[in-house]
Formats: structure tokens, C-alpha cells, sequence
């Protein structure tokens, strides 16, 4: 049996991480261009999707050129022709769940007082409780509804528990997610920073 010198062993390991680096590095570099229009395709079809259109990510991109337009440089607001045919304003949100960032479009109609849709979308919310911010039913659950009073005072659409806070208005609240408080106080608190953009 060879026995090697500590010396030998170190080298040896050294070479190894190396190479193991440049080959990921490389890996990385090569897939990035495919990541970043993986990601701008998904960004397209949620916006869209927000806005009624029911489109395949492998077509948003195209979609999303003939549809959308920034409205400011940084990519959070876009104007969009919905699937009704009328104009809305496409406005990133971003928040916090129980275990990470959630994000999602919210689709204002033109006057800036209803919701036209939404999609929202997690990076590792429990299944079945607060990852039920990206099921069909709760995302549907915000369209049609008003950010602003019978008054005109801004209240946003919140996220309720049913049954809770009988004071606000069907019209400006959805019922909150069974079993994922957390998840849902990050959605509500998303929807109140809307004015921010109005």
C-alpha cells in the first residue's frame, strides 16, 4: 500500500476543488442566458396571466410584446391590454411569507380602483397552506375588487380570516388562507403598498 505525504494529499485535494470550480463556473456561465430567458418568459406569462390571458411560458415573451408596455424603467410597472380588451396597469408586488419572499402582479384597472386580476408565487411556502397563494380559486378571489372605500379613502383589498373585521366592505376584502396567517398578512400587506404606485 502507497503512502502519501501529507504535501501530496493537499495538492492533490487542492487540484481537485479547482477543477471542480472551473467546471461549475463554466456549467453557470454557459446556462445563464437560458436562465435569464427562462425567467423573463415566466415574468411575461404572470403578468399576462394577471391580466386574463391564459398563454403557454414557451409563447409570453412574443405575447407580452404585442400587450404590455413599462411604464417605468425599473420593470415594476406595465401598462396591458387584458383579455376583456380593456387597458390595465401591471404593478409588482413583493412581501414576505412564513418561509421566504413571495412576489406576484397585481392588474389595476386604468382609474386605479379595481383589481382586474392577480397571480402571485412563492419560493418555499408550505404546501398546501401557503402555497395555496398560487392556486387558481384564491387568485380569482381578488377580481373585481375595490381599493378604495364608498369614500374614496384607500383601503386596499385585504386578506381577512372570514368573519373577521365585519366593518370593511365585501368588495374591498378576500378571505384569508385556512392555516397560513403568516402567508396571508404578507399578501395583505402587498396589497396595501399598491397606492404607493397609484
Amino acid at each position: 500500500m502507497k503512502n502519501f505525504t501529507n504535501t501530496y494529499i493537499f495538492l492533490y485535494i487542492t487540484a481537485l476543488v479547482v477543477i471542480i470550480a472551473v467546471v461549475l463556473t463554466l456549467v453557470s456561465t454557459g446556462l445563464k442566458p437560458r436562465r435569464d430567458r427562462n425567467k423573463q418568459a415566466e415574468k411575461c406569462q404572470q403578468i399576462l396571466r394577471a391580466a386574463g390571458h391564459d398563454i403557454d411560458r414557451s409563447k409570453a415573451v412574443e405575447a407580452f410584446s404585442r400587450l404590455a408596455e413599462p411604464l417605468t424603467e425599473d420593470g415594476q410597472r406595465y401598462r396591458v391590454i387584458c383579455s376583456d380588451g380593456t387597458a390595465g396597469i401591471a404593478v409588482r408586488l413583493d412581501g414576505k411569507g412564513l418561509w421566504g419572499p413571495i412576489w406576484g402582479y397585481a392588474v389595476i384597472s386604468e382609474d386605479g380602483q379595481t383589481v382586474k386580476g392577480v397571480t402571485f408565487d412563492h419560493k418555499s411556502e408550505t404546501p398546501g397552506l401557503g402555497a395555496k397563494i398560487t392556486d387558481e380559486a384564491f387568485q380569482k378571489s381578488f377580481e373585481g375588487k375595490k381599493l378604495y372605500d364608498k369614500d374614496g379613502h384607500f383601503v386596499s383589498v385585504r386578506v381577512l380570516k372570514a368573519g373577521k373585521n365585519p366593518e370593511i366592505a365585501a368588495e374591498n376584502r378576500v378571505d384569508a388562507i385556512s392555516g397560513a396567517t403568516i402567508t396571508s398578512r404578507g399578501v395583505d400587506e402587498m396589497m396595501g403598498r399598491i397606492a404607493i404606485h397609484n
